[in-house]
């Protein structure tokens, strides 16, 4: 007879999800036939007197696909919204600053592959399928299908906490 050693990790909750973001992550992500994009995000309190608000920024080396490199960085604003409950992603770029981005509700009922959460957003013409899986509080990674008529590929991000240096 055969047994599987499993071992079950509780749901986490939302709140218990946005308290784990803070520090120092690695990324990997895949852009498809566009290339690949690598570098370092940081989660921190920006504005320490405001509870439920973190700044993400990541920062790194956008590798196309035809060999040229250039280096990138975006943030966005994460606001926990505990009623909800929810995890808010906030556009920091000039032309969208402050504008939701997406609304992450995360649903136990994917727990197996990851506690996951989606939403859509739109950009004139083509939708962001925006895809959040939390593993654990070292590892998360996030899939966006974007689909319209300017648009068709698959970002796959893979976010690793970095060691304690």
């Amino acid at each position: 007879m055969l047994y599987w050693n499993v071992m079950i990790q509780p749901v986490p909750s939302t709140v218990t999800i946005f308290q784990n973001l803070p520090g120092h992550w690695t990324l990997e992500r895949d852009l498809g036939p566009t290339g690949k994009f690598s570098g370092n995000v940081t989660f921190h309190m920006a504005e320490p007197e405001k509870a439920g608000f973190l700044r993400y920024r990541e920062e790194g080396i956008l590798e196309r696909s035809d060999g040229k490199r250039f280096d990138g960085y975006r943030e966005y604003d994460f606001v926990l919204h505990e009623d909800l409950p929810a995890i808010e992603m906030l556009f920091r770029d000039p032309l969208s600053f402050g504008n939701r981005y997406v609304l992450l509700q995360f649903d136990e009922d994917t727990a197996d592959e990851g506690y996951s959460a989606r939403d859509i957003h739109p950009c004139g013409e083509d939708f962001y399928h925006h895809c959040m899986i939390w593993y654990d509080k070292n590892h998360f990674e996030t899939k966006i299908k974007i689909i319209g008529p300017k648009k068709d590929h698959l970002l796959h991000s893979i976010y690793r906490r970095k060691p304690n240096a």
